[in-house]
């Protein structure tokens, strides 16, 4: 059973910060999960990005994640980090790809769950591929998108070690709380997704507690 907790609004250290915590219990048998807010702008950049390649405005809060993938500005979207044992996800090893969907598989449901038809791209004929310094302008097999419009709804990222997976997920749901394309390169504009919040949490903490 992987418990959740719901946060308020963090700094970006404190948010990185209690993910790789979730890893770290993870990793000691304990599965965990997350749902948490920005007390403001920030900006996590993929653990292989350096800040200069990827901001236009340096002065912008931002913090290196514990996963890869690219740059997510945050402050106007939920945030998840989610963590389990590899073998609690039937994992034999580093099985990077069964890992990815053990761990995503109950966002996809709790979107469905309130009425957000989320697919992963693999799934959507035509989707394209896109590659870029910022997460939602990139699209590849593993990115969560609408069903109806192709357009991309949640930015995921993971760390896999020896013993256990975390990934963190982004969902923009309402407005940039600065002008997107002043701070990061390639910005892409994302659309917000508008459901219910609260039904979501049910009904990701339902697919988390199996």
């Amino acid at each position: 059973m992987t418990s959740l907790v719901v946060e308020g609004r963090n700094d970006g250290v404190t948010n990185m910060a209690r993910d790789v915590d979730l890893l770290k219990r993870a990793e000691s048998g304990v599965g965990g999960a997350r749902i948490y807010f920005w007390e403001s702008v920030w900006v996590t950049l993929g653990n292989s990005q350096v800040a200069s390649d990827v901001l236009l405005d340096l002065s912008v809060p931002h913090v290196v994640r514990p996963t890869g993938g690219a740059a997510v500005l945050h402050g106007h979207d939920l945030t998840i980090g989610i963590a389990m044992p590899l073998s609690a996800l039937g994992c034999e090893g580093r099985e990077v790809k069964k890992a990815f969907l053990g761990l995503t598989g109950p966002i996809l449901s709790a979107l469905n769950a309130v009425g957000i038809p989320a697919v992963l791209g693999r799934d959507l004929a035509g989707r394209g591929v896109v590659d870029s310094p910022y997460c939602f302008g990139m699209k590849s097999d593993y990115d969560v998108l609408r069903a109806d419009t192709g357009e991309k709804i949640c930015g995921c990222a993971m760390k896999v070690s020896r013993h256990a997976a975390l990934v963190q997920a982004s969902i923009p749901i309402g407005e940039p709380l600065v002008e997107p394309s002043r701070v990061v390169r390639d910005y892409v504009e994302t659309p917000a997704s508008v459901f219910d919040l609260d039904g979501f949490v049910a009904a990701f903490r339902d697919e988390i507690a199996v």
